[in-house]
């Protein structure tokens, strides 16, 4: 019988040969193309067995079966079990193959929400922080306001002053 491995390999018993991607998908294709060939082969088969048992009165009454046709059917047979063999082991292959890469999606999804989890903590640390700075700052900038405020009224006392103290002084060429 036909075998295949998990590294793309088919042969017989111990003997071994390397199948290119080319060469599968042909295999796969012969394979799917002789296997659908045989569930026709039966449908027929069965179809002719209805009208035959319709028109039948009992299964005694059957022709014998020809001699001829025995090895025939043999290979048939044979080769759709070996068809049947190698679409199972690619089907065994394919789902390996798939579960592998569902695992790396689900693995790859759950590094992304870790990751996503670890930046949002980060972020809303940061805003809380962002908030108290804020806070901190507008407290300052009151504090800032009221001395902005003492400096304005401080700057009028300091100008009224001085109008009050500035004596005018004589014109040129006039009398002190």
């Amino acid at each position: 019988a036909v075998v295949s491995t998990q590294s793309g390999h088919y042969g017989r018993g111990e003997e071994k040969v390397r199948v290119t991607p080319e060469m599968d998908k042909t295999i796969r294709k012969q394979s799917l193309l002789k296997f659908i060939e045989s569930i026709e082969e039966k449908e027929i088969i069965n179809k002719e067995r209805k009208s035959e048992s319709s028109d039948a009165p009992s299964q005694h009454d059957l022709p014998p079966i020809n001699p001829q046709i025995v090895p025939e059917m043999a290979k048939r047979l044979a080769r759709s079990a070996q068809d049947l063999h190698l679409m199972l082991c690619w089907l065994e292959k394919e789902m390996q193959g798939m579960s592998a890469h569902s695992l790396q999606f689900v693995d790859a999804h759950c590094n992304a929400v870790d990751e996503i989890a670890g930046t949002t903590d980060g972020s809303v640390k940061a805003m809380y922080s962002l908030l108290s700075k804020a806070g901190q700052i507008q407290k300052d900038l009151t504090k800032v306001e009221m001395m902005s405020s003492h400096l304005k009224s401080i700057n009028k006392y300091l100008e009224r002053l001085d109008n009050t103290l500035i004596v005018p002084k004589s014109s040129p060429g006039g009398n002190n």
